[in-house]
């Protein structure tokens, strides 16, 4: 089976050490994936991608797709509340484009599994699944006592298996059953991999919740009601690397304003994306690593 994984960010710094979360995450997820896709999106000065290329160990399974400030305007008509990271439409561009035969929706503090883990994971998923694996917390200053103190980016791979082998830790905390019936865990987006049939039947996330929050919740809810099943699983194992809230991103200022929980879950009855979602009728360029 081939899999591609799609990552979406912007040059901002949101949440500290982006670069040095950014170079772990493409890193593992070019060893794990077939393909990885990476959309930038509205980066105000250039691709985070160009900060940190020299420390990427490139395979030629990187795809890199940049949105500049002007077209991400246009793509959410200048709304000025949309997210500056307007993750939904960025995944959906990426998932559009992506070839796997499943395809992942993840983000870019996450160091990925193992290769062979994942390929015996997928081994026995169902296609007609959707699902979200729940991640392990980690602490960046446990990552920076792991290097001490310096962080030698060519030794993530020695810095994985320190995770996987101390991952019941006290460093850990695996994410835990969520409130609601949908989200299934907390911060189910931080990894979601379902087939192609599933992610082409529900037409990706909902284009119309350019704001902050529940765009992930809603793309489950969506599985369950185009008849998919929905699950989490706990393995393989993943890391989420810590980060705080500031810097440029996720709720500051400006982006305060959040999708309607009631629009978003409880009364979505049908997906409102038509057949072009992912703008699937629009040529974008990328280039390939």
């Amino acid at each position: 089976m081939k899999t591609s994984a799609v990552i979406v960010s912007r040059n901002d710094g949101y949440g500290g050490h982006l670069n040095e979360r950014a170079t772990y995450c493409f890193n593992s997820a070019i060893d794990t994936y077939d393909e990885v896709i990476y959309v930038d999106w509205n980066s105000e000065t250039y691709s985070l991608l160009y900060d940190i290329k020299d420390n990427i160990q490139f395979k030629g399974n990187f795809k890199h797709i940049v949105i500049t400030p002007e077209v991400a305007s246009l793509l959410t008509n200048n709304d000025p509340h949309a997210q500056k990271c307007c993750e939904v439409l960025g995944r959906n561009i990426g998932l559009r484009r992506a070839t796997g035969d499943y395809m992942v929706s993840t983000n870019i503090d996450i160091i990925h599994p193992k290769r062979n883990e994942l390929e015996e994971t997928i081994a026995q998923l169902d296609p007609k699944t959707f699902y979200t694996i729940s991640r392990r917390h980690t602490d960046w200053n446990m990552i920076k006592e792991f290097h001490n103190g310096e962080i030698p980016f060519a030794e993530w791979k020695p810095l994985r298996e320190h995770l996987i082998a101390t991952s019941e830790e006290r460093h850990f905390e695996e994410t835990t059953v969520s409130g609601d019936n949908y989200s299934i865990i907390n911060c189910c987006g931080d990894y979601q991999i379902a087939s192609r049939e599933v992610w082409n039947t529900i037409r990706g996330f909902e284009e119309e919740l350019i704001y902050a929050l529940f765009a992930d919740t809603n793309v489950q809810k969506k599985a369950l009601m185009h008849g998919f099943g929905l699950k989490a699983i706990y393995n393989p194992a993943l890391f989420h690397i810590e980060h705080g809230k500031g810097g440029g991103g996720f709720l500051d200022g400006i982006n305060k304003k959040t999708n309607d929980q009631y629009r978003a879950v409880i009364y979505q009855k049908q997906t409102e994306n038509n057949n072009s979602w992912g703008f699937g009728d629009t040529e974008i360029e990328f280039e390939i690593f």
